[in-house]
């Protein structure tokens, strides 16, 4: 055997090519180049052709006639990559004749954010995808919407496609932790991906039919390669996380001269009650001060460790992936553990022939602790028990308020027992056969299997554990199992006519179930099986659904000037009426590349320009089960006797939502490809929207689901990229993102409907308004002369009351994106990138309670900044707003709905807490050196990389809270409606990472 030995460099550059393929023709033998574009190949004889290929580059094939160790092959950049050959969905076509908006990103173009979720590393990347992190404990949901919502009470999530299998993101917890939800797509390790693309308008996701609407984000995990030998790839990184911005509360002292004031001021200033004369607390000055928040939070430790092994032969390829992950939250109490194992395979069994897999088997844990809402939430009670009460009696025992709801953070940071274990599979597998040399078939199946687990025990020294100890146990198991059958054919013609087509069969089964266990009475804290209890009661439930598709479409182009796509898909779904079981989702786009017309000035600056347009229909049918069904259900009792009875009105009419969506855009680039400049403009208009209306009370109802309403969006999407340096030694690249979308509320069953679940004080629906919606009072300020809270009469009735609410704001940003930089000297790189909001307001709930006024007399802590309200003595000296009320003090401590026209000085549900979330977040920086080889060769080490990043690393806002992007969560009962609510949410924490990166 001989052996050719050399590197692969940019002819115009000199640079080392990274990853180029070089093969020997004769032998199907090859390689991939290295860190230094270097390469080794075996050849049985001389001469020897050797195929080097990149994507970018043109091809080349080089004769070698001799054995060489220092072959250099000089790859040139090819301007004209219009027929590269891409895969969109489920059709291949050319890169120059796509129509639909899509974005396309790299495993390695994603920011090195410590955070267990893909969604999360998303934020930012894609123009239009939206992606709220409500919480800065790991593990835990954020909002995604993708071109805004198009729903009210189905689902707005877009659907996950993990190579080629439909991933389910529903909710599977059970146990409420006031207002915190678990991220199901935490289960899968970002480390696995290569890539991620995002299909966003109608063109690209009609083909996903009764699931597109919300579009289409497709995964597709790393595979290793043909004629590569086997590599193995170390990554690991270690990290600390705090929390920079906290809650300022008052003193003991501070605390207690606010409600005095508040008595003095309700006119409840009894010194019958008070001896001495000085207020419900003695003599403030005597109050002592004591600080919970700082003992419930830490500096959280972090670790991520991943092993693959990756390579291949002429025949087979494959990828073996390991990894373990352990992220502390900032907030004690909160843990994310995960253990998970890849295997893909891909085969040859004849030319024509090939077989594969792909597989995921993920275990994750959580320690979980009831956050938010509610008397027995840690954070709740870290920050909201008044600061002047002890933590501990003298004898060292926990300490209770008797006035304080909440429980002890110190006995829940000893004693609080809840966790819980998920266990999740994804597999598929495929057959593809090359019929003929233009023409494949695909069959695949594949199935999402996931089990979720909670354990809760409720010791005696927690309040919930009353009186003899409590436990809760909860298990939920979801599947998806699909099947698809792909029919796609590809062919040029005389080098101007290129023609793909598609034709395809799929169905989809899906079925949930959950059990819900409780018990209490344990003979002591030792004993926490459920066995053990003296009183048990359980439940359960499921439900399943199916989807029977056909599907097809082709895409024609002609000399790479002119493109034309076709799609339509028929979705039958048992989840709508039997008169609606079949719907038919169509899509046309078109695209036209002027720079080839000859009519077109021939110049070095424009190097490509497309224009483009696509029109389709797409359908949500992410709707309760039943909901077109008369339901009965159990539990109708009587006389001792089990018994049925009717819950749900049927309605054989109902069908899906149905968005109708229009994109136009461009894509141009300049300067010798320096700079990228894609622009799209959209219109999406939602009808048949699922939601409940009255029916009369004879019928033994209140109201039966029908199609009844419409939502639009509209839209702007703008992404540059400029490679602003470009030389041997030093490049300097840039990419800025901004998007913006308005949501609108079109029709509704009534004008104005309340948002269902726990915040409808706040959220509101109304025609002409955006579904994220802020309804509260509208605040004006302080009167001057008795310092009380001023309100508008929106009636003019001279009493504020229920009525006098309005839409005042909402929780969708005007504009919002991101800013990217990528920098190269030598061996060194360094990455850093902004995320920004702009124009989106939030309610600060917890400020709404901290900023009580006195109002909450013992019962609940107090912000520092009440020490600033109007005061008697300083009457006359405020400055004043152009309506003649004071805005830069808050009114004088009094009771509630006390004032002249029935309103309260200190009302929570006012624009007085709606307040500007807009922010610039300097998301990431990292700085890594690449080894040189000479260091590492005699190591057997291909490349090797250190590096340090640091993630959250400044907030610019006028947000008075600890975090602008902090919400309550994404509850099932409220549709993900609630957005924009920060209300006991730990915020996103500061992070330095280190790590390590290894290929052997």
């Amino acid at each position: 055997n001989v052996v050719i030995q050399g590197k692969v460099i940019d002819k115009k550059t000199g640079d080392p090519v990274i990853g180029a393929t070089v093969s020997n023709k004769n032998d199907n033998a090859g390689s991939v180049t290295d860190f230094d574009g270097k390469f080794q190949v075996q050849a049985k004889s001389l001469p020897a052709t050797l195929i080097v290929y990149f994507i970018g580059y043109k091809t080349e094939e080089i004769d070698v006639y001799e054995q060489s160790e220092s072959l250099t092959l000089e790859l040139t950049e090819d301007r004209n990559l219009l027929n590269t050959v891409i895969v969109v969905g489920y059709q291949q076509t050319k890169k120059g004749a796509v129509t639909s908006a899509v974005s396309n990103i790299k495993f390695d173009d994603l920011s090195n954010t410590l955070v267990p979720s893909l969604t999360a590393k998303l934020q930012g990347e894609v123009p239009g995808l939206f992606i709220s992190q409500n919480s800065g404990v790991p593990g835990t949901s954020q909002l995604v919407r993708l071109r805004g919502a198009t729903s009210i009470t189905a689902k707005n999530n877009p659907i996950y496609i993990i190579d080629d299998v439909v991933v389910s993101t529903d909710n599977v917890q059970q146990v409420d932790l006031g207002g915190q939800y678990i991220d199901p797509l935490a289960s899968i390790n970002p480390n696995d991906i290569e890539s991620v693309t995002v299909l966003k308008d109608a063109g690209a996701t009609a083909a996903y039919g009764a699931r597109g609407a919300n579009g289409v984000i497709l995964i597709t995990t790393k595979r290793g390669a043909r004629n590569q030998k086997t590599n193995v790839n170390f990554n690991s990184e270690w990290g600390w996380s705090n929390s920079q911005k906290l809650w300022d509360l008052v003193s003991g002292p501070e605390h207690a001269e606010i409600v005095n004031e508040y008595y003095k001021n309700n006119d409840q200033w009894d010194k019958r009650l008070f001896q001495d004369g000085s207020g419900f607390y003695g003599k403030p000055e005597d109050q002592p001060t004591y600080d919970r928040i700082a003992p419930s939070f830490r500096t959280a430790f972090s670790q991520k460790y991943n092993l693959s092994i990756s390579g291949g032969d002429a025949k087979t390829n494959f990828f073996l992936g390991g990894e373990y992950t352990k992220q502390e939250a900032t907030l004690k109490l909160q843990d994310f553990e995960r253990y998970g194992f890849r295997f893909n395979l891909d085969h040859n069994i004849l030319s024509n022939f090939k077989i594969g897999t792909s597989n995921l088997i993920s275990n994750t844990n959580r320690t979980l602790v009831r956050v938010g809402d509610g008397p027995s939430g840690f954070f709740q009670a870290a920050l909201h028990t008044p600061t002047f009460y002890p933590i501990y009696n003298e004898d060292k025992t926990y300490y209770k308020p008797p006035k304080v709801a909440f429980d002890s953070p110190a006995a829940q940071i000893d004693h609080y027992d809840g966790h819980s274990t998920g266990l999740r599979n994804l597999n598929n597998i495929y057959a593809k056969w090359s019929i003929i040399e233009d023409l494949t078939f695909k069959s695949t199946y594949s199935i999402d299997h996931n089990t979720y687990r909670e354990e809760f025990y409720y010791d005696t020294y927690l309040k919930d554990g009353q009186p003899n100890g409590t436990a809760r146990n909860a298990l939920y198991t979801t599947n998806i199992f699909t099947e698809e059958q792909l029919l796609n054919y590809l062919k040029n013609f005389d080098d101007k006519h290129f023609l793909s087509a598609y034709l395809g069969h799929a169905f989809q089964k899906r079925n949930n179930q959950w059990t819900n266990i409780s018990a209490s009475g344990f003979p002591s804290d030792d004993f926490r099986a459920i066995s053990s209890a003296s009183v048990t009661s359980a439940t359960g439930a499921g439900t399943e659904s199916a989807l029977l598709s056909y599907f097809g479409g082709a895409n024609y182009s002609y000399d790479n000037r002119y493109s034309l796509d076709l799609t339509l898909r028929a979705d039958g779904s048992s989840r709508v009426g039997k008169n609606n079981r079949w719907a038919y989702f169509p899509s046309v786009g078109a695209s036209w590349n002027p720079i080839n017309e000859k009519f077109f000035p021939q110049t070095k600056y424009i190097n490509d320009f497309r224009i483009k347009g696509s029109f389709g229909l797409t359908g949500n049918d992410q709707v309760d089960d039943f909901a077109s069904l008369g339901l009965w259900q159990g539990g109708a009792n009587y006389g001792g006797e089990s018994g049925v009875a009717p819950s749900q009105l049927p309605n054989p009419d109902l069908k899906w939502e149905t968005t109708r969506q229009w994109n136009v855009g461009f894509f141009a680039s300049l300067f010798k490809q320096r700079l990228d400049i894609e622009f799209d403009y959209y219109n999406k208009y939602t009808t048949d929207l699922l939601l409940a209306e009255a029916v009369r009370d004879k019928t033994g109802f209140s109201s039966v689901t029908k199609n009844i309403g419409e939502v639009s969006n509209k839209g702007i999407e703008l992404q540059l990229t400029s490679t602003n340096i470009k030389k041997r030694d030093f490049s300097w690249k840039t990419s800025f993102a901004v998007s913006h979308n308005k949501n609108v509320v079109e029709k509704l069953p009534s004008a104005e409907v309340q948002v269902p679940g726990n915040y409808d004080m706040f959220l509101h629906l109304q025609e002409g308004y955006p579904i994220y919606s802020i309804w509260v009072y509208n605040y004006l300020g302080v009167d001057p002369e008795t310092g009380d809270a001023v309100y508008e009469d929106v009636k003019k009735d001279g009493k504020i009351t229920a009525d006098d609410k309005k839409i005042v704001a909402d929780a969708w940003p005007e504009f919002e994106g991101s800013f990217k930089n990528s920098l190269t000297y030598k061996n060194w790189t360094l990455d850093f990138s902004f995320y920004y909001k702009y124009g989106n307001s939030v309610f600060n709930y917890t400020r709404s309670f901290l900023e009580s006024g006195g109002t909450r007399t013992d019962t609940r802590s107090i912000q520092s900044s009440n020490t600033n309200y109007w005061k008697e003595e300083n009457k006359g000296t405020y400055k004043l707003n152009d309506k003649g009320y004071i805005t830069d003090v808050l009114p004088r401590p009094k009771a509630n709905s006390s004032n002249a026209d029935g309103s309260s000085n200190y009302e929570q549900k006012s624009t007085r807490n709606v307040e500007d979330g807009s922010y610039i977040r300097f998301q990431n920086i990292t700085l890594a050196y690449h080894l040189p080889k000479r260091w590492i060769s005699n190591l057997k080490i291909q490349k090797a990389s250190v590096y340090v990043t640091a993630n959250n690393l400044y907030l610019w806002t006028k947000y008075t809270g600890p975090d602008p992007d902090a919400n309550i969560g994404d509850a099932a009962a409220t549709y993900g409606l609630v957005q924009g609510l920060d209300f006991g949410t730990p915020p996103a924490p500061r992070t330095i990472l280190f790590g390590l990166n290894v290929t052997f």
